[in-house]
């Protein structure tokens, strides 16, 4: 057979399709777009315009390998387009190649003219690869040459706020809710800024947009029953569900004895997990899983009750405790642990690797806990769930420890809180410590919950809950704060943590 000859086009047939793929692109039909690129590069296979307009939408499309595949092809030709360097920059952002990133959008500013949107981009990159001074002067350029750019503005507001410039930074965040009120990630920041200030009636209000937010799924559906807006609730019944994490769920359990108070009938709807250990809340309600159905009037979100309830940082229930531990499992874990006389410690070094609010919050291993094995008659009990792999037997104590740690570190064994319920068996063994020591994670709050005495150890900029001086909580009336200085590493703030541990467990 004879081969067939190869189409050529004409200029103004490359053109045309250029012009008709960028239509495509523009529209979002990416695949459509990309066909009618590869038709381009049939012809020419180094048409740079082809290839690099066929990454952008292959990244948009969701195959950023071979995106990344071609851009990094390109680079190599150093071309000399500012576009180009910019669409590069998106998609290395996308891959989490932050330096990366901000070469591109540095050589696409250095081709010019400079424009809002890449400066904007090379400042979430900058703050990305923890830049965060030249972050802000990135965001500030960038708000000089767009003086309402959205992003900019909103994300400006976050650094200053998570850079301990609260004022600051709350000012440019109600900036940006007044030029964009439908803007739900400014009113979600925002409040998060105010509770952290303690100004809970505002925060909470804000807080309230949280659901429209991209990190929050869904609110749970309760077909026919309306949401709780604050109405009288003398002969009603409500439903509260639970919602985020364990440790919101443990901390906001302490408000609903303010609801049961209001006179109604409470039902508290909690993950399955979480049912047996809010069964000890001292409140007159019902506790049921979420699978549990229930008839009610009104319904509410658990993080809602402030919001709904007015409550202010001095208004925070005043309560030792608002958990117990099951006494058999205590009692169980008393005879485990093999009391020698010893102050018991437990320790909690990390919390969920998949949260948000991790980053900064953990600390590297367990052997950074060490200068807490320097201490006199002390016992160190991690409380860190852990795989098999990462313990050893021991003849001591719990029979269990943590491998690879240079000090003694037990640890309940790879079995504890293996069942159905969480956290009955931890409780059980914070009732036997003590003192915990925890960074901020599920298990701090459920130690403040228990009552026990608790050091927290925060970054410098911590979770709203915790609010920004002072070393005590209005949550937990046992709990002492350790907090991070700014610029400081955690090694001091541990150092300062163990000194506070040997104070408290001085007999007085």
């Amino acid at each position: 057979m004879t081969a067939q000859p190869r189409q050529t086009m004409s200029d103004e047939d490359v053109q045309a399709r250029l012009t008709r793929a960028v239509d495509l692109h523009k529209q979002r039909d990416y695949a459509g777009a990309i066909a009618v690129y590869r038709e381009v590069l049939a012809w020419n296979r180094g048409h740079f315009d082809a290839q690099s307009l066929m990454a952008s939408a292959l990244r948009q499309s969701g195959r950023l390998d071979q995106a990344l595949q071609i851009f990094d092809d390109l680079a190599d030709m150093q071309p000399i387009r500012a576009d180009f360097w910019f669409n590069r920059g998106n998609a290395l952002t996308d891959a989490a190649r932050f330096d990366d990133a901000v070469f591109s959008y540095r050589k696409a500013i250095e081709l010019g003219p400079q424009s809002a949107q890449t400066m904007c981009n090379l400042a979430i990159a900058l703050a990305k690869s923890g830049n965060l001074d030249e972050a802000e002067q990135a965001y500030r350029q960038t708000l000089v040459l767009e003086p309402a750019h959205k992003i900019a503005m909103h994300n400006l507001g976050n650094l200053l706020v998570d850079t301990s410039r609260s004022h600051e930074g709350i000012a440019l965040l109600r900036q940006a809710t007044a030029l964009w009120p439908d803007a739900a990630e400014g009113h979600y920041n925002l409040g998060l800024a105010l509770m952290r200030l303690g100004d809970f009636a505002n925060g909470f209000r804000e807080y309230e947009w949280r659901w429209q937010t991209p990190d929050f799924k869904e609110r749970p559906s309760y077909r026919n029953i309306p949401e709780w807006q604050g109405e009288p609730l003398a002969g009603k019944r409500i439903i509260v569900h639970g919602e985020q994490g364990l440790g919101d769920t443990i901390q906001f359990a302490r408000l609903l004895g303010l609801l049961a108070s209001l006179g109604g009938d409470v039902v508290f709807h909690v993950p399955e997990k979480l049912a047996a250990l809010m069964q000890s809340l001292p409140f007159p309600i019902k506790v049921t899983g979420t699978h549990g159905a229930s008839d009610g009037d009104f319904h509410t979100a658990l993080l809602s009750l402030p919001h709904r309830l007015k409550l202010t940082l001095g208004a925070v229930p005043v309560m030792a405790a608002h958990l117990t531990a099951p006494a058999e499992a205590a009692a169980v874990w008393k005879a485990r642990l093999r009391d020698d006389g010893r102050r018991k410690i437990g320790l909690v070094w990390k919390g969920n690797p998949n949260s948000p609010a991790e980053r900064g919050r953990s600390l590297s291993s367990p052997e950074d806990l060490a200068p807490f094995a320097a201490m006199a008659d002390a016992r160190l009990i991690a409380l860190q769930k852990l795989d098999r792999e990462d313990l050893e037997p021991t003849d001591f104590g719990t029979g269990w420890r943590v491998k690879g740690v240079s000090y003694l570190l037990e640890h309940p064994g790879p079995d504890a809180d293996s069942g159905p319920d969480a956290f009955i068996d931890t409780a059980a063994i914070m009732a036997n410590l003590d003192l915990v020591v925890s960074v901020c994670t599920a298990p701090l709050h459920l130690a403040g919950a228990l009552g026990r005495r608790t050091i927290a150890m925060l970054r410098a900029v911590p979770d709203w809950r915790w609010q920004t001086a002072g070393d005590t909580t209005p949550w937990y009336p046992s709990m002492r704060l350790e907090r991070q200085n700014a610029g400081e590493s955690y090694a001091p703030v541990i150092d300062r943590a163990a000194a506070r541990a040997a104070v408290m467990l001085t007999p007085s």
